[in-house]
């Protein structure tokens, strides 16, 4: 924040300094004009961050309210092209309002270009048909309006709509105007190509090639590098490797000569591009070598990076992680030979690859790099004697199995194909939830491949904890409930997960504070009128898009409600409220009240309101929730029910941001009622995200819907063990779930199983 500031400061100097040299008056209107000018073509050439600085600090210069206007409008755009959305909707809404005609169409355009990247198609549609009405005549707002309708068009549609767009730029002159316009073109009828069809491939090279050349007539560095990157990717498409290859490195050797202009985010496609094609060829040390380049490239402007391109893309999945796993692949196919200081190198580059696509998929989840920025590094501790962590790793018809110990890094490989463990993952998971007799032959099935091609290594290294990386489908899998025709894994191993290693503080709790702050809902208040039918079917599993109960589930009291079909449940507010409640949360509470000191909130003490001023006022290292709430795809789609409103995943870190927690980060969150999203594999990325926004060092949270009775037992033996045995958090829950295990009544996983702890388990 104080490098922020300073550059802020600095750029503010900058914007001064102009408009002083250039009259006596520092309101000089033509030396203000001159510095907006400079900041739009700073974004223009990918500078957003400098861009940004200068622009705010031109708002606060601005001469007149016209010129204020415009600097919040560019000001605008730019906050948009960052993918500040919330920034960037008031800045463009003020800039509409402010201004008339033509430049009101403009931004029209990017308010609906906004609607568009919010995934908001009919507003998007509505302002893009605006920005048309407002400026019939522009050729500029016609022809990009078109080219955003055509984006929006059915797919039957699309092709003709851009061979429209493409004959108003040929009728409109002025060529150099359009390069912007035609690399928008040539990227739409790419991806139209790649479904087939000659036509959709024809207009997509003739653009590309046309925004190439118009790029290099008018020295336009960063235009002429994406259509050359767009030309090699439209031959990639079309397995013409040669000529994909001398474009690339025509692109790279553009790049090299490219002064004053931000080109990194070209310079990551053409290297991976270059990786690609280089292993396709068999040129391993090309391909490695390319790789290594690509990956160096996105750690130096990671922060720059959108989570989101301006087509919708997620740059974790169109980029990132197909970039960071084809590194990894590499890596781990070349080790044949090599010497055994060189191979436990390459297998920690392996490592560092995968730890750098869990952390970019946590910041995609969240919407946000730099809360999971603000914790990296915190894994630099050596790991205990007894730990080890596993990365189970998908590819194409083999599983990678790295395990990291205190003695190094070992490969095992097992050949199945990432398409089975996937189908087996999520049909144990499904059978497991349900409470179904056919997890055994699942669980067994995962626990060959997972677990027994290591057994060995870690009986010989007397591990006890089992630490877990797990990617995709895994995620659904409560790893403790695998077996090995003899026993589940959590008779043998301790066994937690996390997001990444390099993402969680490994070090052993300074002090073992036991002062809580524990909260429960076991009757909702007024926040049953803040859900909508959508978010009142996520709780309650709605009967019009969950599959029905069965097994134990279909016969125990569980903390979640089947069964009310969606109009009822806007009509009839008491029976919603009913079916929502969580009776045994009452006693839990009063359990763990006798258990961890501290503070307790029950029902109606439980808002939202006086949850923020305990987060402000009191002093504790564990926060335990007993309430609903919901962890889905993404951050936004993620909640905690108090009793009065809903409390949003990303409003955790604005809650818990005092300075106090920077100091001494909550120890333990523990989401007992929570659950996440079935069969969604990023769902369970919510409870780390919950850790990360709660600046928590570990969270324990559900898999799936609990028994009543299960998770009282099991969260009064977890935190006997924590509080009053003094075990560690992996070993507490470990004894916990043998203690169900134990019981006649809740020996099946599905009583036990979904409970999960993630970060540091000591």
């Amino acid at each position: 924040m104080r490098r922020a500031g300073k550059r802020l400061l600095q750029s503010m100097l900058a914007v001064i300094a102009i408009l002083c040299a250039s009259s006596a008056a520092a309101a000089d209107d033509a030396a203000w004009d001159q510095s907006l000018s400079a900041a739009v073509r700073a974004r223009e050439q990918g500078q957003l961050r400098q861009a940004s600085e200068q622009l705010q600090a031109l708002l606060a210069a601005a001469p007149t309210d016209a010129a204020r206007a415009r600097a919040e409008g560019e000001l605008g755009i730019t906050a948009l092209q960052a993918h500040d959305f919330a920034a960037a909707h008031g800045m463009l809404e003020r800039a509409l309002a402010a201004h008339a005609g033509v430049a009101r169409a403009r931004y029209a355009l990017y308010l609906g270009n906004l609607a568009l990247m919010q995934r908001d198609a009919r507003l998007a549609e509505s302002r893009y048909r605006e920005a048309l009405a407002l400026a019939p005549d522009a050729a500029e707002i016609a022809i990009n309006a078109a080219l955003n309708l055509a984006r929006l068009a059915p797919a039957a549609e699309r092709l003709a709509a851009l061979q429209a767009v493409s004959q108003r730029i040929a009728n409109a002159g002025e060529p150099a105007r359009w390069l912007r316009a035609e690399l928008n073109l040539g990227e739409q009828a790419r991806n139209m190509a790649q479904a087939g069809g000659k036509p959709a491939l024809q207009l997509a090279w003739r653009h590309a090639d046309s925004a190439r050349r118009l790029a290099a007539e008018a020295g336009d560095a960063r235009g002429e590098i994406e259509a050359l990157d767009l030309l090699a990717q439209i031959y990639e498409d079309q397995g013409r490797a040669a000529d994909a290859l001398t474009l690339t490195r025509q692109g790279k050797r553009r790049a090299d000569t490219a002064q004053g202009v931000a080109v990194a985010d070209l310079r990551i496609a053409l290297e991976w591009r270059e990786a690609r094609l280089a292993a396709a060829a068999g040129d391993a040390d090309a391909a490695l070598a390319a790789y290594m380049r690509a990956v160096n490239l996105v750690e130096s402007v990671r922060q720059d990076l959108p989570i989101e391109y301006e087509d919708g893309r997620s740059s974790f999945s169109a980029t990132l992680e197909p970039l960071y796993m084809g590194y990894a692949d590499l890596l781990l196919r070349r080790l044949d030979g090599l010497p055994a200081t060189a191979r436990q190198a390459r297998l920690a580059r392996a490592v560092e690859a995968v730890e750098l696509t869990r952390q970019s998929e946590l910041q995609d989840f969240l919407g946000d790099r730099c809360s999971v920025e603000a914790i990296q590094g915190a894994g630099a501790h050596g790991l205990p004697a007894d730990t080890a962590v596993l990365y189970p790793l998908m590819f194409a018809g083999r599983l990678e199995l790295l395990l990291k110990t205190p003695a190094g890094i070992e490969l095992r490989s097992v050949g199945v194909d990432a398409a089975k463990v996937r189908k087996v993952a999520v049909e144990f998971a499904q059978a497991l939830r349900n409470g179904l007799p056919e997890y055994m032959s699942r669980a067994r099935e995962l626990d060959g491949w997972l677990l027994a091609p290591i057994e060995k290594d870690l009986q010989a290294q007397h591990i006890r904890s089992l630490v877990v990386v797990p990617d995709g489908a895994l995620r659904l899998v409560p790893l403790g409930a695998l077996h090995d025709g003899r026993r589940f894994a959590v008779e043998r191993y301790a066994v937690s997960l996390v997001t990444g290693l390099s993402l969680t503080n490994v070090g052993n709790p300074a002090a073992r504070d036991k002062r809580a702050l524990v909260l429960g809902m076991a009757e909702p208040g007024p926040v049953v009128g803040k859900l909508d039918a959508t978010l009142a079917g996520q709780v309650l599993g709605d009967v019009d898009t969950a599959p029905p109960s069965r097994g134990l589930a279909a016969k125990r009291p569980m903390r979640a409600v089947r069964g009310l079909s969606a109009g009822d449940k806007l009509r009839q507010m008491e029976d919603l409220r009913a079916r929502l409640a969580l009776p045994g949360v009452r006693e839990e509470v009063q359990a763990l009240s006798g258990i961890l000191q501290g503070r307790t909130l029950l029902d109606a003490q439980f808002t939202l309101g006086q949850f923020r001023d305990e987060a402000e006022t009191g002093e504790f290292r564990i926060v335990h929730i007993a309430s609903h709430g919901i962890f889905g795809g993404s951050a936004e789609t993620s909640f905690i029910m108090t009793y009065d409103d809903l409390l949003k995943v990303n409003d955790l870190q604005a809650m818990l941001q005092a300075e106090k927690f920077q100091q001494a980060p909550i120890e333990l969150l523990t989401l007992s009622a929570c659950e996440t999203a079935e069969g969604n594999e990023r769902a369970p990325l919510g409870i780390s995200g919950a850790a990360i926004k709660a600046r928590a060092r570990s969270v324990v949270g559900t898999l799936w819907p609990v028994e009543d009775n299960a998770a009282k037992a099991l969260m009064k033996r977890f935190y006997e063990g924590i509080a009053q045995q003094g075990l560690s958090k992996t070993e507490a829950l470990r004894a916990a779930q043998l203690a169900l295990l134990a019981d006649a009544e809740l020996r099946d996983p599905f009583y036990w199983a979904p409970f999960v702890l993630i970060g540091n388990w000591q």
